[in-house]
């Protein structure tokens, strides 16, 4: 009885640990660079990347119709790729700000749907400053 009951266990242990493993393994997302993302010739549709970079000086544009609706350069080294976007901007995005970006990529643009602004070093030293005053 007491082995039946001990492989049992194990087997439903066992069973845990896949299921977990496999759960983890789907919410990945890898990280990978704008050269990555242009040598790759096998895109699975729908497969979702962060990458980071900085928004290349004047290539923000927005449609007047929606306000929304946002497209940008991102520049990664000395590579570019086109970015969609279409929801609220964080305030620290602008001409040159250090971003990272969610989403997929079709081979052409990158639709981003979650954008994510870097703080910039230069407010490291008021908060610095900030705790010493406090």
């Amino acid at each position: 009885m007491n082995k039946k009951f001990a492989s049992a266990i194990i087997a439903i242990s066992l069973l845990m640990i896949v299921w977990v493993g496999l759960g983890f393994e789907g919410n990945e997302l890898p990280y990978v660079t704008i050269q990555d993302l242009i040598e790759r010739k096998t895109i699975k549709p729908g497969k979702r990347f962060r990458l980071g970079g900085n928004v290349l000086e004047g290539s923000i544009l927005r449609n007047g119709e929606d306000p929304l609706a946002l497209s940008f350069v991102l520049i990664q080294e000395k590579e570019e790729l086109s970015v969609s976007y279409h929801k609220i901007v964080p305030d620290m995005f602008k001409d040159g700000s250090e971003v990272i970006v969610e989403g997929f990529y079709d081979g052409q643009t990158f639709y981003a749907d979650n954008l994510m602004t870097k703080c910039a070093s230069r407010y490291e030293g008021d908060l610095r400053q900030a705790e010493k005053s406090i």
